[in-house]
């Protein structure tokens, strides 16, 4: 099937499907003389697709669908988009008659015969996701790389706010489907922020609408980043500012408190906070451990704290420790979080703090890392000069 526009290819797919249509032949050879690759599309292949269907006859089908799709390759732009939805159209007319997942095969081919910047490849990759999730097939779209490839649709697509939460949320409810987690969280948070751009293009109404129905994964997307508080820092500090998010002030008002307190590091409110046996029994509910927290907000305490040694009044003050016995307790969660390197010197009532990590770097914290690190490279550029200098002697 390399030419497409054989005579010899056109009479044996005329041949296949002569039961059906015996003046195809001639229709067909005559068309392909004429070299038209759209005129083959509209009056030769798609029109007998479903009668070829209902014939339910292998060697036909496959001749058709072949033929097919080879044209829609040979044509560009505009022309090729048209006939991709022809075709589409067209399978999509009988799909009851075909197997899910020769469906779904036919769909990615065409979705593969577009351009990669076709705007058609939006609607293809929809009816994809709809069939993959008729046919229990949700890996066939769901993988390692969804979240990355989303975003290069959206670009290479030019997706509206609207789309691109669309298109988020159709493989979010595929995603579900698998247990493929890690990837059912980064598009959980994508789908949340590009909540925020859909009310600029929706009615509010609609706006209102998706956030109820957002509602339940919110909450357990809130809930994901307090298992790592550190590595989810950033990640905290942008669902804060979600419409999404903010709407829970009413129905989860303890957990958008909770988080909070996590974004601005307030130890001291969140132990007010843990005092009530309301918000004790909600985090209780919800999966989060109250020791957990506490030893948490010890981390972030201590990496505000300078290198050097502290006693154990200091120390106690510092990490909020009730009772001084308690101390090298906390002081021991705080060397297994490993954020924060310190040693404890019994003898002479010592804590050393020898190192700690730095949990976010925010726009204000920038310039004077670039100062730290700019001389730190003269700092090297200077040692290695020394060293050639030294060589050459």
């Amino acid at each position: 099937y390399v030419n497409m526009l054989e005579t010899e290819l056109l009479q044996e797919f005329a041949k296949l499907l002569g039961e059906f249509e015996t003046s195809k032949a001639a229709e067909l050879k005559k068309i392909g003389e004429e070299k038209d690759g759209m005129k083959m599309i509209d009056n030769g292949f798609v029109p007998v697709f479903g009668t070829v269907l209902e014939s339910k006859k292998r060697n036909a089908l496959d001749a058709a669908v072949i033929m097919s799709f080879s044209v829609a390759s040979s044509l560009e732009g505009k022309e090729k988009d048209a006939c991709v939805i022809k075709i589409r159209d067209t399978l999509l007319a009988k799909e009851n008659l075909v197997d899910p997942m020769m469906a779904l095969s036919w769909l990615t081919n065409l979705f593969n015969v577009l351009d990669e910047t076709s705007p058609t490849r939006y609607d293809l990759y929809m009816d994809i996701a709809d069939r993959a999730k008729a046919a229990d097939a949700a890996n066939w779209l769901v993988n390692d790389d969804t979240p990355e490839r989303v975003e290069q649709f959206k670009k290479a697509w030019t997706l509206s706010p609207s789309q691109h939460s669309t298109l988020l949320l159709k493989l979010l409810r595929l995603c579900q489907a698998t247990d493929q987690k890690r990837v059912f969280g980064e598009l959980l948070v994508k789908y949340l922020e590009s909540l925020n751009e859909t009310v600029k293009e929706s009615d509010q109404k609609k706006f209102e609408k998706a956030l109820d129905e957002a509602k339940d994964w919110t909450v357990q997307a809130v809930i994901a980043t307090f298992k790592a508080p550190f590595e989810m820092a950033h990640r905290m500090r942008a669902m804060l500012g979600l419409k999404v998010v903010q709407r829970l002030s009413t129905s989860d008002p303890a957990l958008v408190s909770l988080l909070k307190m996590y974004v601005e590091e307030d130890f001291s409110g969140y132990l007010k906070f843990s005092e009530s046996k309301e918000n004790l029994a909600y985090m209780e509910k919800k999966g989060l451990s109250h020791t957990d927290n506490i030893n948490n907000f010890r981390v972030f305490a201590a990496c505000q704290l300078q290198l050097g040694a502290y006693t154990y009044e200091e120390m106690q003050k510092a990490l909020m420790v009730e009772n001084k016995e308690d101390i090298e307790e906390a002081v021991m969660g705080l060397v297994l979080s490993k954020k924060v390197d310190a040693k404890i010197d019994q003898a002479n009532g010592q804590i050393y703090i020898r190192h700690t990590s730095q949990r976010e770097f925010r726009d204000s914290e920038w310039p004077e890392l670039g100062t730290k690190l700019k001389k730190w490279k003269e700092g090297v550029e200077n040692v290695l000069n020394s060293l050639y200098k030294a060589r050459q002697r």
